[in-house]
């Protein structure tokens, strides 16, 4: 079965820890949701990659519509702290 495919705008505090915890956790994840999940792109203006788990396998980009309008993306988590451009 093909893993769900997850875009996140925003890895700061929540988004960041979110890629963390889906990275760190992903067999548990996988065996409790039946398919694995992967983050496959994600938006920020700005983030520490020092932070961050997994970097590796994301496509990272500074534009939330690229990651919105992506066909390949499944689920899109919006993450972005603030009003704007989260709004």
């Amino acid at each position: 079965m093909n893993p769900v495919k997850v875009g996140l705008l925003g890895l700061g505090t929540v988004g960041g820890g979110t890629l963390n915890v889906l990275v760190r956790n992903a067999t548990e994840i996988a065996r409790r949701a039946g398919r694995e999940i992967k983050v496959t792109q994600a938006a920020a203006r700005e983030y520490d990659a020092s932070k961050l788990e997994g970097l590796d396998d994301v496509t990272i980009c500074n534009d939330a519509f690229d990651v919105v309008r992506n066909p390949d993306i499944d689920i899109v988590v919006e993450l972005i702290g603030g009003y704007s451009p989260a709004r």
